[in-house]
C-alpha cells in the first residue's frame, strides 16, 4: 500500500501507555477536547487526523510547551483515540499522510463553508470523481475516489462531521428541502458560487442514514473546457469508426450503457459534441437530471417532470435529436421509441453490464419487441467500463512479479495473454503520486445491430445473440478490448479483472478458444 493512499496508520502490538489528559489527571482536558486529543505518559500527544490546525489543540500544545513538557505528535482515528482513554489501544507507527484541515473552525457557518471549499479544492487537485463523508461509531471519515479507488483523507470527531454535513446541505446547496434532515434521504446540488473556483461545473449531493449516522456522497462534475477525444478515452480505431457512423445520422436510437461511474456521461458529451460538429444546423435538445456537462450548441434543459413527460414535451419543441439522461421505466422507454418512430434521433443511457443486455433490459421493462428488435430504429448499443492505467515509470514486468500473482490469475494470464508483454502495478513513484496508476481508460463494446443479429436475439435470446455477434460478425467484446490493453502493458491484469471482467470471460460466455 502506497503512502499516497492516505490510509490510517497501521497499529503495532505494544503495551498501551497510560493517559495524562483524562478526568482528574495532571494534564486534564475538557470532555469536548478529549474527543480529538489524548496525552499519554510516553510523552506522545495523540491527535485525531485533520485537527492539527484546530485552535483548541494548538492552545493545548502551547500549554505543554510553556510548562516544559516535551512531546511527540501522533495522528490517529477517532476510534483509536477513544480506545486510548479506555486503556485498550496499542501505539501507532506515527506515520501520517492526511491533508490537514482545521477540525472545529468555530460555529461560524462561513468558516465551515470555507472548509468545504478547501476539501473540494484538494479533491479536484487529486482528480477525485466523488467525495464520501461516512459515519463511524465516533464521528465521520472523509474519503475521496481517485482512479476508481476510495482513499481516506480526513477524520471528524464527535459531532463535527454532522455540523459539516448540515452546512453543506443547509447553506451551500440548491435543493427542494430547506433544511438538512440526518435521518432522511435527500438530494441536491452545490451552488455554483462554491464549485466554480475549484474548477468544477457542479457537484451532486445525495444523503442517506446509515448504521452509525448520516452519510453524504458528492459527485464532482468537472468543466475543463476541453472535449476529451474518443481516442484519449481509450476506444479502439475499429470502435471509433462505428461511432463515426452514429454521429453522421439524425435518426435512430443509440444507447450508452454501463454501471454507475463507468464514464457514460463523459462519452455521451463527447459524442454529441461530435454530432453537432458533423451535422451543422440541427436542433439538439437534452433533458438531464441534473445538467452535468456543457454541450456547446445544444439546448440543455433540467428534468422538471417525469422522464416520459419530458421526452413528450421535447418532441413538441422542433428537435432533430433528443438526448434523455436515462431510460428508467416503461413510460420513458415507450416515449423514447415514439420519438424514434417519428424520425428523431434519440440518445440515452441504461444501467446494464453488456451491450446486448440493453435489449434484454428493455424487454423486461415491457417494450414491444417489434419495435425493440427493428434495426432501422435501434442503431447502436454501447457498453463501457473504466479500468486503471499503469504508470509507465514504475510498472513492473509480470514475469518478474510472479510471487505477487495468485495461481489462478497466472493461469488466465498465461493462457489468454502474452506474458512477456504484461506488466503489473509497481510500488508508486513521484510521477503517479505514489499510486502506481495515472488515470483510467475505457474498455468497451459496440454493437451495430442488423437484421441477422436482431433475428438471433428474437429466436434464441441474449446469450446466443452475443455469441453470434462475436463469432460470426467479428464483434469486439470488452474482454477482447481488455486483453489488448493488458498485452500493450498498459493495464494490470488483476486490476482489469476487478474493474471489467475475468480474462476468460469470452471463453465462458461466447465460446472463444482458450
Amino acid at each position: 500500500m502506497t503512502a499516497q493512499q492516505n490510509t490510517l496508520p497501521a497499529l503495532i502490538p505494544v503495551i498501551a501507555a497510560s493517559t495524562l489528559s483524562g478526568p482528574g489527571e495532571k494534564w486534564e482536558v475538557t470532555p469536548e477536547l478529549r474527543q480529538i486529543l489524548c496525552l499519554t505518559d510516553d510523552h506522545t500527544l495523540h491527535i485525531v487526523d485533520g485537527y492539527a490546525a484546530d485552535p483548541f489543540v494548538l492552545g493545548y500544545m502551547e500549554r505543554l510547551k510553556r510548562a516544559g513538557f516535551t512531546h511527540q505528535t501522533n495522528y490517529v482515528s477517532p476510534e483509536h483515540l477513544k480506545s486510548l482513554y479506555r486503556g485498550t489501544a496499542t501505539a501507532s507507527n506515527g506515520d501520517r499522510n492526511y491533508q490537514v484541515y482545521s477540525g472545529r473552525d468555530t460555529s461560524d457557518t462561513s468558516a465551515r463553508q470555507q472548509q468545504v471549499v478547501e476539501i473540494l479544492r484538494n479533491a479536484t487537485q487529486a482528480g477525485a470523481s466523488d467525495i464520501h463523508i461516512f459515519a463511524t461509531p465516533n464521528g465521520h471519515v472523509l474519503r475521496q475516489r481517485v482512479h476508481g479507488e476510495l482513499e481516506t483523507v480526513h477524520s471528524f470527531a464527535g459531532s463535527d462531521g454532522l455540523k459539516l454535513l448540515s452546512t453543506i446541505y443547509g447553506s451551500m446547496s440548491e435543493s427542494t428541502d430547506t433544511s438538512y434532515r440526518p435521518d432522511d434521504t435527500q438530494g441536491g446540488r452545490l451552488r455554483s458560487s462554491f464549485v466554480t473556483e475549484c474548477g468544477l461545473f457542479g457537484s451532486r449531493i445525495e444523503t442517506r442514514p446509515s448504521l452509525h449516522g448520516p452519510w453524504m456522497a458528492m459527485r464532482l462534475l468537472y468543466d475543463s473546457g476541453k472535449i476529451i477525444t474518443l481516442d484519449d478515452m481509450g476506444y479502439l480505431d475499429e470502435q471509433i469508426a462505428i461511432f463515426t457512423r452514429f454521429i453522421h445520422r439524425t435518426d435512430g436510437m443509440v444507447l450508452l450503457t454501463g454501471t454507475t461511474g463507468a464514464g457514460k456521461s463523459t462519452t455521451i458529451q463527447t459524442l454529441l459534441n461530435m454530432l453537432l460538429a458533423a451535422m451543422k444546423g440541427i436542433n439538439l435538445v437534452t433533458v438531464e437530471d441534473p445538467i452535468e456537462y456543457k454541450i456547446i450548441g445544444a439546448q440543455q434543459t433540467p428534468l422538471k417532470e417525469t422522464w416520459a413527460e419530458a421526452i413528450t414535451n421535447l418532441m413538441r419543441l422542433d428537435p432533430d435529436v433528443i438526448m434523455s439522461g436515462e431510460i428508467r421505466d416503461i413510460m420513458s422507454a415507450v416515449a423514447a421509441f415514439q420519438a424514434t418512430l417519428t424520425g428523431h434521433g434519440f440518445w440515452s443511457t441504461l444501467h446494464v453490464n453488456s451491450a446486448t443486455a440493453s435489449l434484454q433490459r428493455l424487454t423486461d421493462l415491457g417494450v414491444d419487441r417489434n419495435l425493440l428488435l427493428d434495426p432501422s430504429l435501434v442503431k447502436g448499443l454501447v457498453n463501457q467500463s473504466l479500468t486503471r492505467v499503469l504508470c509507465d515509470h514504475c510498472k513492473t514486468p509480470y514475469l518478474k512479479s510472479l510471487d505477487r500473482v495468485s495461481a489462478d490469475l497466472r493461469h488466465r494470464v498465461e493462457t489468454r495473454c502474452i506474458p512477456e508483454q504484461v506488466f503489473v502495478k509497481g510500488e508508486g513513484c513521484a510521477h503517479c503520486n505514489h499510486r502506481g496508476v495515472t488515470g483510467r481508460t475505457a474498455i468497451a463494446e459496440i454493437v451495430q445491430p442488423d437484421l441477422a443479429f436482431m433475428r438471433m436475439f428474437r429466436e434464441r435470446g441474449k446469450a446466443d445473440a452475443q455469441a453470434f455477434w462475436v463469432n460470426e460478425q467479428g464483434g469486439i467484446t470488452k474482454n477482447a478490448h481488455l486483453l489488448r490493453r493488458i498485452n500493450e502493458g498498459r493495464v494490470d491484469p488483476f486490476m482489469g479483472e476487478r474493474d471489467v471482467c475475468a480474462l476468460d470471460e469470452d471463453v465462458m460466455t461466447v465460446g472463444a478458444k482458450a
